[in-house]
């Protein structure tokens, strides 16, 4: 660092004690950062990503001849994502008689909405069956519906702490039904 030596005009006789510098090396300092970033980088351990999990269905050629168990429709709830952010909802019956009604709402994904029914219906299968833990849920998206209808559908299923749910296309006659009921496009 330069210093620059101004004469003292004013007191020629006396001489003025020259003042040290009062610098610091950071040098050290530095070193010691770089010491303290590697260790911590080093001895931390990162947080591996949480992610969902999906049971993917099997293959059809590596599929055994397995009858698939069946399930009490009593005991499950069928969601029908739609477009203009809308669930379409029924409860089929065990058995469809001529008589026989379906109940078929609508409504949204806040928590006065899809969360209400779910716990709704996992109270009356709880009556109904003794566990709630038995409901099955079965999500089904039409074509109008976004993915983010999807994974908020996903994200009820573990707020509500159901265990069985499934993603599945709407190929069923009474799923036709509805999508026609709706004025809702099903392919």
């Amino acid at each position: 660092m330069a210093e620059m030596e101004v004469a003292d005009k004013g007191n020629k006789g006396k001489k003025r004690s020259k003042k040290l510098s009062t610098r610091v090396d950071l040098t050290p300092m530095v070193d010691l950062a770089f010491l303290l970033i590697t260790f911590f980088m080093l001895a931390t351990t990162m947080n591996k990503p949480k992610t969902m999990e999906i049971n993917k269905p099997v293959d059809e050629k590596d599929k055994d001849d397995k009858e698939e168990p069946t399930i009490k429709m009593s005991k499950t709830l069928n969601l029908m994502l739609g477009d203009n952010n809308k669930v379409y909802w029924y409860v089929s019956p065990d058995e469809i008689t001529a008589g026989s009604g379906i109940e078929l709402d609508s409504t949204d994904y806040s928590a006065q909405g899809l969360r209400a029914i779910v716990k709704r219906r996992q109270k009356e299968v709880q009556e109904m069956h003794g566990d709630k833990n038995e409901l099955f849920v079965m999500i089904k998206p039409l074509p109008g519906s976004k993915l983010k209808n999807t994974v908020d559908a996903l994200d009820e299923m573990t707020i509500n702490g159901v265990t069985k749910y499934a993603i599945l296309p709407p190929k069923e006659a009474i799923d036709s039904l509805v999508a026609l009921q709706v004025h809702q496009k099903r392919k």
